[in-house]
């Protein structure tokens, strides 16, 4: 399957499986903010189908070219385990990193061999944070980190804020181009919805 089948296969799978959520109460993000829009893929992701076809889009998401490369997976539920799948198919190792060292054990913040490049896997971004502390963090063990892979990425603003930071991300699709995907399924209710979080966030989606 080629990665825009699997892409419209994604889209339309966190639409019918209610982990795109579109709500009239607002729901808190990691970051500090709120939404009326959340990707939440800790229930999608338990199925092992939907985790076979976001692993498959993930491994079509790899940049061309990259040598030899480890696999980064930051303090996030479903990082852990993409990485995990992503490795035993690409026999890659993994490093991971925590955003606060752990209180037990050995009480360090990043587990593996720091040695060369790291690419950084997550599933949804919307600031760019967790993949920008987790960059920092390897870079001061010595590791080269200049990519991220992710699902979905609320708007461009992470992948601005990554770029900055010097880490290029390849990402699935925007929120933008999932809705655009998903509009003409979505209830009066939901496109209300997110008419409102477009006007109060000023994203400037063009969505009808």
């Amino acid at each position: 399957m080629t990665f825009d089948a699997l892409k419209q296969k994604y889209i339309r799978t966190i639409y019918r499986e209610k982990a795109f959520l579109i709500k009239e109460e607002y729901i808190k993000l990691h970051h500090g903010g709120e939404s009326h829009l959340y990707l939440n893929h800790n229930q999608f992701l338990s199925k092992f189908e939907n985790l076979e076809l976001l692993t498959n889009l993930y491994l079509e998401l790899l940049p061309n070219g990259i040598g030899e490369y480890k696999l980064g997976a930051v303090d996030s539920i479903m990082s852990p385990v993409l990485c995990g799948l992503m490795a035993m198919k690409l026999r890659k190792d993994i490093i991971v990193v925590k955003e606060k060292a752990l209180a037990h054990g050995l009480e360090s913040k990043v587990y593996g061999n720091t040695a060369g490049e790291i690419i950084l896997i997550d599933d949804v971004t919307s600031t760019g944070t967790i993949l920008m502390n987790a960059a920092n963090a390897l870079r001061e063990k010595g590791s080269v980190v200049e990519c991220a892979l992710v699902s979905a990425c609320r708007d461009m603003s992470a992948v601005d804020n990554l770029a900055k930071a010097g880490i290029k991300t390849f990402y699935v699709a925007t929120y933008e181009e999932i809705i655009k995907n998903l509009w003409n399924v979505f209830t009066e209710e939901e496109k209300s919805i997110v008419r409102e979080e477009n006007k109060e966030k000023q994203y400037n989606w063009r969505l009808e």
